[in-house]
């Protein structure tokens, strides 16, 4: 028998929550874009976003990159993953792209992109 851990069960908790999370993503961008534009969709998923990471800051006591490059690059690549991402997710899904083909595309891009390069 084996023992579990607090830190594995915490693992175990987060990844799972995390999976749940991704997984429902294009089902839930899909029935919120029955009843908003994607770009109202966004600000609200992005509004509620923003209030649970101002919750978590002090609790897990979160600090910003050091000022110069690393926050310009932080800065950069969250517009390039979460905005321009998130756009045009949600513009495929408004355009009536299925959520399969979405995810046939989002499971292919790693490979498209090794194979670019």
């Amino acid at each position: 028998m084996s023992v579990l851990s607090k830190q594995s069960v915490a693992a175990a908790a987060s990844t799972s929550v995390f999976v749940l999370l991704w997984s429902s993503g294009a089902i839930f961008s899909k029935l919120g874009l029955a009843h908003a534009s994607p770009f109202a969709f966004l600000l609200i998923r992005f509004a509620i976003a923003l209030m649970g990471l101002v919750m978590l800051v002090p609790i897990l006591k979160l600090k910003l990159p050091r000022p110069g490059k690393p926050l310009l690059y932080a800065a950069a690549t969250g517009l390039v993953l979460l905005g321009a991402y998130q756009i045009f997710y949600l513009l495929a899904l408004d355009l009536n792209v299925t959520p399969g083909v979405m995810a046939t595309i989002m499971g292919v891009q790693p490979i498209l992109t090794v194979v670019l390069m």
